[in-house]
């Protein structure tokens, strides 16, 4: 594998293959549908860094400005080969390094119970809040937790 860069997807080809990535890892092997992804209607400008390895795409995260200074990450997935290598580590901060110098104070992870440790050991903690439901993760039994960090 040659080196893997990590940046903003720039083109609309790049987010669908964001999109399509983000299906075939969470969402497929669940049985959700292809359009899945659209029944979540996030507010906000939408935030969409990908890891680039061998000129595909092979991991990334989607995330939302929030309340005008806040940023939320509501997916994130990397594909096996990538995985456990620093990377996801390295595509969270280059998102925190951006938004923290476009006046962003405080970070939350909507996290699957599975990522809650992944996202403590970057710094982030337990928020009082309720993490929202679904009922088709529900279902599969997939809790989540909100998780939050404040940016410096």
């Amino acid at each position: 594998m040659d080196k893997v860069t990590i940046a903003f997807a720039n083109s609309k080809t790049e987010s669908m293959e964001l999109d399509h990535l983000l299906w075939e890892l969470l969402w497929k092997p669940l049985g959700l549908s292809r359009g899945f992804r659209g029944s979540f209607k996030p507010d906000g400008d939408c935030l969409e860094p990908v890891v680039k390895a061998d000129g595909r795409i092979v991991g990334g995260l989607v995330a939302n400005w929030i309340g005008g200074s806040g940023v939320e990450i509501r997916h994130i997935a990397l594909e096996r080969e990538v995985q456990n290598r620093g990377i996801g580590r390295r595509l969270v901060m280059s998102l925190i390094s951006t938004v923290s110098a476009q006046g962003c104070i405080r970070i939350q992870a909507i996290a699957r119970s599975t990522s809650v440790g992944f996202f403590r050991k970057l710094g982030f903690t337990s928020s009082p809040f309720e993490p929202p439901e679904h009922p088709d993760f529900k279902k599969h039994g997939i809790t989540f937790v909100l998780m939050e960090m404040d940016v410096e």
